[in-house]
C-alpha cells in the first residue's frame, strides 16, 4: 500500500465542476427549449391576432356588403321607390369599393409583416384573387346606370335584361368572395391546428427534458457522493486509529486527491503499526537484554567453576580403574547440563549485546553464498542437504554482514531442526520490486497458520528445547535494516522464511553508523 506522489490525473475540483457543468448544460437545454417553444407559440399568436384576424374581419365586411348588394339587385323589380333604392345601391357600391381597398391593404401590408413565408405566399395569392374580383366588378357601374335609366323610362324589358346581367356579376363576385373567405378560414384553422400540435409537442418535449434534467441532477449527485465517499472512509478510519486500531486495510484505487489521501493515510497507519511493533519488539528485547546481562553475570562464573571441577573429577576417575561406571555417567550428565546452561547464557548474552547495524552497500548474494558455505558442514552432519539459487545481476543492498550472518544462520538452523529425519534446504536470492529477497525453504511438517504470526515473538518455540529467541533476534536484525521477515507455507509442504532487504541507493557507499541506521529504519 504505497501512496503515489504524482499529481492526480483528475482532481476532485475539476470533477465536481464538470458535474455541475453537466447539470447546468442540461438545465440550459431544457430552459432553451422552453423559451423556443414559447417563442413559437407567441409567433403563432401574433400571426393569428395581428395578421389573419384583421384580414378575416375585413373580408367578412366585404362579403356582407357584397351579399347585401346581390340581395338588393334581386329585389329591384319589386321596388316601388326606385329613387331610394338607387341611393342605397350607390352607397353600398361606394362602401364596397372602400372595403376592397382596406382588405387589399391588410393583405398586402399587415399580414406579410407578421406571418411566415407560407403566410406571405398566401397573402399574395389572396391579393391577386381580390384584384381579380374587383376588376370583374368594374362592369357593374355601367350596368347600374343602364338599370336606373330603364327604371326611369319604364322599360320593363330593359330592366329585366340589365338586372339579369347585373345579378350574374354580383352573384359571381359574392361566390368568389365566399371561396376566398373559406380559403382564409382554412388557413386559419390549419395554422391554429399546427400551433396546437406544436404546443402539445413542446409540452411533451419540455416534460421529457425536465425529467432528463432531473435524472442528470440525480446522477451527478450520486457521482459527487461517490467521489466524496473516500473522505467519509478516511474520517471513520482516523477515528478507529485514534481508538488504537492499526490493522492494515485495503484501499480502493482512485486517481483523485481524496483517493490519494486515503492511500497515504493507510500507508501512514501501516508505518505506525510497523513502528509500534518494532518499538514493542525492541522494548521486549531490551528488557530481555538487561535481564540476560544480569543473569549471565551472576551465573557464568559459577558455571565455569562447576565445569572445571567436573572436568577435574572426570580426569581423576579416568585414572582410577576402580571407579564405578554409574559415577562416571553421573559426572558426564552434570557436564552436559553445565554446557547447556552455558549455551543458554550465551544465547541471552547475544540479545544483550545486539548493537545497531553498521551497514554497507554490498553484494547480498555473495554474503549469502559465504554464509551457506559456512553452514553446509553442520547441515550435512544433521542428514540434510542445502542448495543455493542466485538470480543474475542483482542490485546491491545495505546490510551489516555480521548481523545478517547471525540472522541467516538462525533460519538455516531452524530449517535443519524442522527436518529431524533429514531433507533438502533450498536457499534463493532474487530481486523483487525495490528489495532483494532471501528465501530459506524446508520440507518439514510446516508451521500451523494459527501460530505462524507468533513464531517471531520472544520465548515462543514449537520445539521442546530452546530459548525461543532465535527468530525474535532474526526479526529484530532484519527490521533494524529497514527490511521485513515473514513466515509462509510452501505449496509442496514445509515452510518458507523470507528476508526482504531494501535496495541500496545509487550513492550508498562506505559504512553508516548507528545514527544512519536509525534513519534508514524511520
Amino acid at each position: 500500500m504505497i501512496a503515489s506522489d504524482s499529481k492526480p490525473r483528475s482532481s476532485i475540483a475539476r470533477r465536481v465542476l464538470a458535474s455541475f457543468a453537466v447539470t447546468v448544460v442540461a438545465f440550459a437545454v431544457t430552459l432553451g427549449w422552453g423559451i423556443v417553444a414559447q417563442r413559437r407559440a407567441a409567433d403563432d399568436s401574433v400571426e393569428l391576432a395581428r395578421g389573419y384576424v384583421p384580414v378575416a374581419m375585413r373580408l367578412a365586411q366585404l362579403r356582407a356588403a357584397q351579399t347585401t348588394l346581390s340581395t338588393l339587385v334581386d329585389g329591384i323589380p319589386d321596388e316601388r321607390e326606385p329613387g331610394s333604392t338607387r341611393v342605397l345601391l350607390e352607397t353600398l357600391v361606394g362602401a364596397r369599393r372602400t372595403m376592397f381597398t382596406e382588405t387589399r391593404t391588410t393583405l398586402g401590408q399587415t399580414l406579410p409583416t407578421v406571418g411566415s413565408e407560407s403566410t406571405r405566399a398566401l397573402a399574395r395569392q389572396l391579393g391577386t384573387e381580390l384584384d381579380t374580383i374587383e376588376s370583374l366588378l368594374e362592369v357593374d357601374r355601367g350596368l347600374f346606370e343602364r338599370l336606373f335609366a330603364s327604371i326611369a323610362s319604364g322599360d320593363r324589358d330593359g330592366i329585366n335584361r340589365t338586372i339579369l346581367s347585373l345579378g350574374t356579376v354580383e352573384h359571381d363576385a359574392d361566390r368568389r368572395l365566399r371561396l376566398l373567405a373559406a380559403r382564409l378560414s382554412a388557413s386559419i384553422d390549419e395554422l391554429s391546428s399546427a400551433a396546437r400540435d406544436r404546443e402539445i409537442r413542446s409540452i411533451w418535449a419540455l416534460a421529457v427534458l425536465a425529467a432528463l434534467t432531473l435524472a442528470v441532477g440525480l446522477l451527478v449527485s450520486l457521482h459527487v457522493q461517490r467521489l466524496l465517499a473516500p473522505l467519509a472512509r478516511v474520517t471513520s478510519r482516523s477515528r478507529a486509529v485514534a481508538r488504537g486500531d492499526l490493522t492494515s486495510r485495503e484501499v480502493v484505487p482512485s486517481d483523485d486527491e481524496i483517493g490519494q489521501l486515503e492511500a497515504a493515510f493507510e500507508t501512514m497507519v501501516s508505518g505506525l503499526s510497523r513502528a509500534q511493533a518494532l518499538a514493542l519488539s525492541n522494548e521486549r528485547l531490551a528488557a530481555i537484554g538487561k535481564m540476560a546481562a544480569h543473569v549471565t553475570h551472576e551465573i557464568r562464573n559459577p558455571l565455569s567453576a562447576m565445569g572445571l571441577n567436573v572436568e577435574m573429577l572426570e580426569e581423576e576417575l579416568a585414572g582410577d580403574g576402580a571407579a564405578r561406571p554409574e559415577v562416571k555417567n553421573l559426572l558426564a550428565a552434570i557436564h552436559r547440563e553445565v554446557q547447556r546452561l552455558e549455551h543458554l547464557s550465551e544465547e541471552y548474552l547475544r540479545v544483550a549485546r545486539l548493537p545497531q547495524p553498521r551497514m554497507e552497500a554490498e553484494d547480498l548474494a555473495s554474503a549469502v553464498s559465504e554464509i551457506v558455505e559456512f553452514a553446509t558442514p553442520e547441515i550435512e552432519n544433521a542428514g540434510c542437504t542445502v542448495s543455493l539459487h542466485v538470480e543474475a545481476d542483482l542490485p546491491s543492498s545495505l546490510f551489516d554482514e555480521a548481523q545478517l550472518r547471525q540472522a541467516l544462520l538462525n533460519l538455516l538452523r531452524n530449517a535443519r531442526e524442522a527436518m529431524p529425519s533429514g531433507g533438502p534446504i533450498e536457499v534463493g536470492v532474487a530481486a523483487e520490486g525495490m528489495s532483494v529477497v532471501v528465501d530459506v525453504d524446508d520440507q518439514g511438517v510446516g508451521v500451523p497458520e494459527e501460530i505462524r504470526a507468533r513464531v517471531f515473538d520472544p520465548f515462543f518455540s514449537t520445539k521442546g528445547e530452546g530459548t525461543g529467541l532465535g527468530l525474535a533476534i532474526t526479526r529484530h536484525i532484519v527490521e533494524a535494516h529497514g527490511g521485513t521477515v515473514t513466515c509462509e507455507s510452501r505449496a509442496g509442504g514445509g515452510t518458507r522464511f523470507r528476508i526482504a532487504l531494501p535496495i541500496a541507493p545509487a550513492k550508498s557507499t562506505g559504512k553508516s553508523g548507528g545514527k544512519s541506521a536509525g534513519s534508514l529504519q524511520g
